[in-house]
């Protein structure tokens, strides 16, 4: 279940709270910590930015995906099964590379879907402060 926390013409801010702890790259998420997620139509990417029940910064995690689309009460995108997480200590971690070789020797991923993973995860983590920052505006204009 998640909660809407703004929403412009092309992009959207959910809020979810789990109910039970997770892990992502080794960083414990216990159960109550809250994630928003930012979802703009056109970006190769979905951002999380992961907080501890406390408020603390746990990280921000990049699923690089396609085709994302915001409408009125949805949202879509097809995942490209690639993540990067940035730890709270600035250190971006790339996760699911194996699924990637996977789908893509199954025929589940194409080349051109190859070439987009490749171009966004060097963009996220090149540039992946000021990618969280664009989040951080539309959240301070609230």
């Amino acid at each position: 279940m998640c909660d809407l926390v703004a929403q412009g013409t092309d992009w959207v801010i959910l809020s979810y709270v789990s109910n039970r702890a997770w892990e992502v790259a080794g960083t414990c998420l216990p159960a109550g910590s809250q994630t928003l997620a930012f979802y703009q139509t056109g970006d190769a990417h979905v951002l999380w930015r992961m907080c501890a029940p406390s408020g603390d910064l746990k990280g921000h995690l990049f699923h690089i995906c396609r085709d994302l689309q915001v409408e009125k009460r949805r949202v879509s995108y097809l995942d490209l099964l690639l993540d990067i997480w940035i730890g709270s200590d600035g250190v971006a971690e790339v996760l699911d590379r194996e699924d990637v070789e996977m789908y893509y020797r199954e025929g589940k991923l194409c080349e051109a879907d190859l070439k987009t993973i490749a171009a966004e995860e060097k963009r996220i983590v090149t540039h992946w402060s000021g990618l969280v920052q664009k989040m951080d505006a539309f959240l301070r204009d609230l």
